[in-house]
């Protein structure tokens, strides 16, 4: 498996650490960040921006003015007036032409623009879609959206050709989701769920319903105190907190009484609530505030990484 680093801060500079806690790149720079097991990492010194490899060495010097993380083998990046793409090795593949890019490269095609209009490249910096649009998405399947000056929202293939909504397959991946609510429906009498099949899983009595994630769902009553419902319409976690987030790993973290905690689906509470803060697990070891302090547990609610590192909500180990 390759190896889990989390982003820290101390001394208002940012490092990162292992699953041991041993500092793997000292917190030296300006800022720093990173993608789920991947290099290179990008950093920022005196307001120039660079790359560094997972043990901290720097692999392309910070010089520039703007950067991305790397995506599909190429980067975008700034000289202060344009953006274009360099490799892993710090050479200049698409000259500085574009005035912005919103993601980079997926599935080997970059949006890209110009004033205020949008098109797309490839990996050679070809437009291979003309910059017509006011809005493009990124390719997260062989479709993309775009919108038109005009408002019109369409979807866009790789040869350029548009298509209404409705004449492509729902199982296409897109940047936006088609609904970002999927199954939500809403009564005199509150809001509820229905799955694909169109059965009412989830009862019209909530103030809020959270989309269906990891066999979840969380609700809000009229209360305004949050619980959970499984996927087969039973709330097996009471309403009962001031805030909750989805459930990943098994547990969801939660806020009672302005402190934080961790529920698991059956509702019971595994981790008591004193922390100040606490993010959901990841990998086995979740983010958490104590004392003015972050560290990481375990989901048996030990420090694994002592809170000696200054806040830095959103850090988890990938």
């Amino acid at each position: 498996m390759a190896q889990q680093l989390a982003v820290i801060k101390l001394n208002a500079k940012y490092g990162c650490i292992d699953r041991k806690g041993n500092l793997v790149i000292e917190p030296t720079w300006d800022y720093l960040s990173k993608s789920e097991n991947t290099e290179p990492i990008l950093v920022e010194k005196d307001s120039l921006f660079g790359y560094i490899d997972k043990k901290g060495r720097i692999l392309i010097k910070p010089q520039f003015k703007q950067a991305d993380l790397f995506s599909e083998g190429l980067a975008a990046v700034s000289n202060g007036e344009k953006y274009g793409f360099i490799n892993t090795s710090g050479e200049i593949i698409i000259p500085y032409t574009y005035d912005e890019t919103f993601m980079g490269f997926n599935n080997g095609i970059s949006d890209v623009r110009i004033n205020d209009s949008c098109g797309y490249i490839d990996k050679k910096g070809k437009v291979i879609i003309p910059l017509i649009y006011e809005t493009a998405y990124p390719f997260m399947s062989e479709y993309a959206q775009v919108e038109t000056f005009s408002g019109k929202r369409l979807l866009i293939n790789k040869r350029g050709k548009t298509f209404k909504y409705n004449q492509v397959d729902k199982s296409k991946r897109l940047w936006v989701p088609r609904n970002s609510y999927p199954g939500s429906f809403t009564t005199s009498t509150g809001q509820g769920r229905i799955n694909v099949k169109g059965d009412t899983i989830v009862p019209p009595i909530y103030r809020v319903t959270g989309n269906l994630i990891n066999h979840m769902y969380i609700v809000q009553d009229k209360k305004n105190k949050w619980g959970a419902v499984n996927e087969k319409g039973i709330q097996t976690v009471k309403c009962r907190f001031d805030e909750i987030w989805h459930f990943y790993e098994g547990f969801a973290n939660f806020k009672l009484n302005n402190k934080w905690g961790f529920v698991n689906t059956n509702g019971q509470i595994v981790i008591k609530p004193t922390f100040e803060y606490a993010s959901q697990f990841s990998n086995g070891l979740a983010y958490v505030e104590l004392n003015g302090k972050a560290g990481f547990i375990n989901k048996k609610g030990q420090f694994i990484i002592q809170p000696i590192y200054e806040p830095n909500r959103g850090s988890s180990f990938e």
